[in-house]
């Protein structure tokens, strides 16, 4: 067990300065994003890098994210940068998006699970571009949660896991976006999305990038984070429907502690979680994971959403958190 330093918002520079040291020293500091919280350490120092997979219970076959403060750091995490991946950054960085890029050779093998590649992104939060800058070094942080579980979007989500496994927890308020950001990849002048995220594919349409292809893996391994089939999971079980029927709802879940949540579901003896849109959805997705396992809630059922823009970042989240089971009888497929 560590010594956990909590710096409750309203952050001071000294809170700001003592996370940055810690982080330099290749401790562990948890951290806002405009996405999720994440726990970081200093990428060019080997023994902190695997205590982050220490404390996450992290299987060490699945990579880590680089996160730098701007675009000049690019050249010591990357090296044979194309020029499609530096128009992502320009277009997209600050920001939800993570380029998998060649790894410098300065950068630890084990950041990237051993992979010639590595994921770099430059946060938008306030408090993460702070932290960085007066870090002066780059961070390799996953999201701060036990390997499997949600992403924490509220501090009370990253203090409920992380506390006792870090050296410190960063205070930043609700994240934005709710959502681990997008993973993209550029293949014959393409780009491929490996995990969806607030940056759409129709977003990068818009700015001229061609999009093509999807995820892969190199053998049975990752090359990116979030591509593991079941993953985002509470300690209920999760279900997905295209449709609610509450009379196959009541006969299939009756006896057990139950949530429906979605944009429209329906009233009844169950627990019922409504959003307003699918933005919202989104955004709230993982934090109502977590209110619902606090309540002790034993099954959750999932409204399904049309997967497009920020839906099918929702889609492929919800999937995963579920297994895919589905209240239907004839279940979706899924790969990645």
């Amino acid at each position: 067990m560590r010594n956990t330093y909590l710096f409750v918002s309203p952050l001071r520079d000294a809170d700001m300065r003592m996370a940055a040291q810690l982080l330099r020293e290749g401790k562990l500091v948890v951290f806002p994003t405009e996405t999720v919280y994440g726990l970081g350490t200093n990428a060019f120092s080997e023994e902190g890098v695997r205590s982050i997979f220490e404390a996450k219970k992290r299987p060490q076959d699945n990579p880590l994210i680089v996160h730098i403060a701007d675009v000049s750091f690019l050249p010591l995490v990357t090296k044979n940068l194309s020029e499609e991946e530096k128009r992502l950054f320009a277009c997209f960085s600050p920001g939800p998006l993570t380029v998998l890029c060649e790894r410098s050779d300065t950068i630890p093998s084990v950041v990237s699970a051993g992979l010639p590649t590595i994921g770099v992104r430059i946060p938008a939060h306030p408090v993460a571009h702070a932290l960085l800058a007066l870090a002066g070094v780059p961070v390799a942080a996953p999201s701060a949660n036990l390997s499997g579980r949600p992403s924490p979007t509220t501090f009370a989500m990253a203090r409920q896991d992380m506390e006792g496994r870090v050296d410190a927890i960063l205070d930043g308020g609700d994240c934005e976006h709710g959502l681990e950001s997008t993973v993209v990849m550029v293949r014959e002048g393409k780009v491929s999305i490996l995990r969806p995220g607030a940056i759409t594919e129709e977003m990068f349409r818009e700015k001229g990038f061609e999009v093509g292809g999807g995820g892969e893996k190199r053998g049975d391994r990752p090359i990116s984070p979030g591509m593991k089939y079941t993953h985002y999971k509470p300690h209920a079980e999760v279900y997905l429907t295209r449709k609610w029927d509450e009379k196959k709802l009541w006969s299939r879940f009756q006896g057990t502690r139950l949530a429906l949540v979605g944009l429209v579901p329906p009233s009844g003896p169950w627990e019922r979680v409504v959003f307003s849109d699918v933005t919202s959805y989104a955004r709230g997705l993982f934090a109502t994971f977590a209110r619902l396992e606090q309540m002790g809630i034993e099954v959750i059922v999932l409204e399904a959403v049309e997967e497009k823009g920020i839906g099918k970042a929702l889609m492929n989240r919800m999937r995963k958190a579920s297994g895919n089971q589905w209240v239907e009888e004839a279940h979706d497929t899924f790969s990645e």
